[in-house]
């Protein structure tokens, strides 16, 4: 008996070394990526309280007369005259009526100033009418003191992103000059 020998079968080697340079390629990434958080964590314990860059101090706000060109100002200012003795206020201010102290000289007190939460809700409304009405949504922007919570602010975002209102903007007014 004679052994007859039979071809074996070929491998497809193609499929074999993509495979075998793709988990290459990704125990290097992972790797380097391992060893980059092991330094950038070892550089990082005990300088947690490194000087990090300041806003410089706000100052005025109310004296501001920049104008509105489009959309609204939302302005938060701290206010000392009655009722708000010192209490955070804001004024909504619209091309029709642009600056803080043409809202002061409006008798009928429209575009404030509002204690917080009324003003905010006085803001959605506008905005909502706007959108009703058929108007692309308007621009809005932000002009506030510094100690006016965070939550308000971002309750005021929330209602932009409901509302699909794509500008967001901030303003810093009269920046007192502050060496670092």
């Amino acid at each position: 008996m004679k052994r007859r020998e039979e071809p074996l079968p070929k491998a497809e080697w193609t499929s074999l070394v993509d495979i075998i340079f793709q988990l290459l390629i990704f125990f290097m990434v992972t790797m380097a990526l391992g060893t980059m958080l092991q330094q950038s964590a070892a550089q990082v314990v005990g300088q947690e309280k490194k000087d990090l860059p300041r806003l410089p101090a706000v100052e005025k706000l109310a004296s501001v007369d920049w104008e509105v060109a489009e959309g609204y100002l939302l302005h938060i200012d701290r206010l000392q005259k009655p009722p708000f003795n010192g209490d955070l206020a804001a004024y909504i201010l619209d091309p029709a009526v642009p600056t803080v102290k043409e809202a002061e000289a409006e008798s009928s007190h429209a575009h404030g100033p509002f204690p917080l939460d009324k003003a905010k809700r006085i803001l959605q409304r506008r905005i909502e009418e706007e959108i009703f009405m058929g108007n692309p949504p308007p621009h809005l922007e932000i002009r506030a003191h510094e100690d006016t919570p965070f939550g308000y602010i971002l309750d005021i975002m929330e209602f932009c992103d409901r509302d699909s209102i794509e500008v967001v903007g901030f303003r810093f007014s009269h920046i007192k000059k502050r060496l670092f």
